[in-house]
């Protein structure tokens, strides 16, 4: 299971198994609750692998772990903003696993999550400027499913769709909208020259065809 795996890697190799052994637990059930149709065990799984193709360029790969794992420990759909009370939850388990006597870690893995509560860097707003930090390699990971191909894009839309299936067609729709056209008008959608390479331009025709067709009514 790759969450078990990176999880057990980013940590000391000294925390108590009980403790490792809970959290897990508390993970799993997080992540495989029947109500998610999105941020689930298959997303973290997508991130990982992309995770995997940058992990040359990160610097504290263990910190990118730990947030990639916390972003959506918790996860509502109704809620605007859960990176506070992720973080929290973030600082319990370190407490716990001693994992905060790593300052520079924990510090790390905090950051990240607050970037990812803002998910933009001014690497996003300039054009032909490009971001090699590990809060770029962050962000980029988690948008890396935006520039997948047509089946798993398409599967990704319908899980969106469930995930908001308590607002009706036209409030989703127009928010929908509202959300793809703001990937539209900025400059870069991935930060790192390794994301943008790969995926930019094929994210761009994912999102216009998804507009379209919401507009149209198809969707």
């Amino acid at each position: 299971m790759m969450l078990e795996k990176y999880f057990n890697e980013s940590m000391l190799n000294d925390v108590h198994e009980t403790v490792r052994d809970v959290w897990m637990r508390t993970l799993l059930e997080r992540y495989s609750a029947p109500d998610r149709r999105c941020h689930g065990l298959d997303d973290l799984n997508d991130c990982f692998q992309q995770f995997e193709t940058a992990k040359s360029n990160i610097k504290n790969p263990n910190a990118v772990i730990l947030a990639i794992i916390f972003r959506y420990f918790e996860y509502d759909p109704k809620i605007a903003d859960c990176s506070e009370a992720n973080i929290n939850h973030f600082r319990k388990f370190s407490e716990e696993s001693k994992l905060n006597m790593d300052t520079v870690l924990c510090d790390n893995v905090i950051l990240l999550l607050k970037v990812g509560a803002i998910n933009s860097t001014d690497e996003h707003k300039t054009e032909g400027c490009y971001g090699c930090e590990d809060k770029h390699y962050f962000l980029d990971v988690d948008m890396a499913i935006l520039g997948m191909g047509p089946a798993d894009y398409e599967k990704y839309t319908n899980n969106v769709r469930e995930e908001y299936a308590f607002l009706n067609d036209e409030t989703y729709k127009e928010l929908r909208v509202k959300v793809l056209e703001s990937f539209l008008q900025i400059p870069n959608i991935y930060a790192t020259k390794l994301f943008r390479d790969k995926y930019e331009s094929v994210a761009r025709n994912n999102i216009q065809r998804e507009i379209n067709s919401l507009k149209s009514g198809t969707f």
